[in-house]
């Protein structure tokens, strides 16, 4: 290994984008002299990478999307191949985005260079042959669910797999800190959140959803009061047309406070994905809500060989939280569900506690630290 070792890491999420930089800082202070080049998003960007695509420019949902996005995509994955040619680097590390990243993996392992995946792609949802392929595109996989190392164990048993933490709880005590902070709401008003995702794609299907349900919600109880958080890589012009469009009174809109709405809403309504995770976290009852193109969703149906598809719920092996996909996600189906959750009584109480089950089977904090130590031990050769 050089004196300076290098490192290509490519993330194409919001929520990767912020895992990959929360890793490379745990590296850093492993390995000071690093040099981070890949794709990632503002996070990875702060903590020292030279990006050379950023991941809002590739990130998309579901087959369709692809499409539209074919010429940049295809000029990522050459452009990548190029330089990782010319930068031999001591360690590739792809963070989830799998449509993307196995092919970076195939470019990675054809010219000789280590792979450690971090994140493990849904292969136990839906298309689990990819899984046969997985130990030929990389050399490590770093899962964050405690039944995925079971799971590869069954099917790709030559894969080498560490079960590191979810590095969602290397959020948590942050969040904590931030969870008080004063909200501008209207005393008295009891607050409902709305989370609909990072994605523009989300943003579009998603954001008309939840501002109907906003709605009936109020013509039910005038004394609620919405607050919707900016998701990272968002700007105030991507929600305008939505917002003004179906305006109404009682929504705020709060850049970089996703932390205290979770924590102060008496219930949210979340899109499905990480931010499901960081409201089990904070404890608080939502409905989990998701609605995709029509290909998509025939595409899924086919596919999907799990019976939920909310991250809270798959950890807990059952339903812990109601989800309201596609045509069952009505403003009034939505609405009624949230309604339900902010009233004391059974069905509150026991989804509280099984978000507790769910933050007990997330691991311990440290799992960017654990993929870390993991990377080092892969760059030095004494682990493959």
């Amino acid at each position: 290994m050089s004196a300076a070792p290098k490192v290509v890491i490519v993330a194409g999420e919001a929520s990767g984008d912020a895992h990959a930089a929360r890793l490379i800082e745990a590296l850093r202070q492993l390995e000071p002299g690093l040099v981070v080049s890949g794709v990632g998003g503002p996070a990875l960007e702060a903590a020292g990478a030279r990006l050379l695509y950023r991941a809002e420019d590739l990130a998309l949902v579901g087959v369709s999307e692809v499409f539209g996005k074919l010429k940049l995509i295809w000029e990522a994955l050459r452009g990548l191949s190029q330089h990782l040619k010319a930068e031999r680097p001591d360690l590739v590390i792809l963070v989830d985005f799998p449509d993307f990243n196995f092919r970076v993996a195939k470019r990675a392992k054809a010219l000789g260079l280590k792979v450690l995946y971090y994140i493990s792609p849904q292969v136990w949802a839906w298309r689990q042959k990819r899984a046969l392929k997985m130990p030929k595109l990389m050399d490590h996989l770093a899962v964050v669910f405690p039944f995925e190392e079971q799971f590869y164990q069954g099917v790709a048993p030559d894969l080498k797999v560490t079960f590191v933490g979810h590095p969602i709880m290397d959020e948590d005590e942050a969040n904590r800190q931030k969870a008080g902070q004063v909200l501008p709401v209207p005393a008295g008003a009891e607050l409902v959140g709305l989370l609909p995702g990072s994605r523009h794609s989300e943003i579009s299907r998603l954001l008309p959803l939840m501002i109907e349900t906003a709605r009936y919600m109020r013509s039910k109880n005038s004394n609620l009061h919405f607050l919707l958080p900016l998701a990272p890589g968002l700007t105030l012009d991507d929600l305008e047309p939505h917002i003004s469009q179906g305006a109404m009174p009682g929504i705020t809109v709060l850049p970089g406070r996703a932390a205290a709405i979770m924590a102060q809403s008496r219930v949210l309504i979340v899109a499905s994905g990480t931010a499901t995770l960081q409201a089990a976290l904070a404890g608080t009852p939502m409905v989990v809500v998701y609605k995709t193109g029509a290909l998509n969703a025939l595409v899924a149906r086919k596919l999907i060989k799990v019976n939920h598809i909310a991250m809270p719920n798959l950890v807990a092996g059952r339903e812990v939280i109601p989800e309201l996909l596609q045509e069952k996600a009505t403003p009034q189906a939505v609405g009624d569900a949230a309604l339900a959750l902010m009233a004391d009584g059974a069905g509150r109480r026991e989804m509280i506690e099984g978000l507790g089950e769910v933050r007990g089977k997330l691991g311990q904090p440290g799992a960017s630290r654990r993929v870390a130590e993991l990377a080092r031990d892969m760059m030095a050769g004494t682990l493959t």
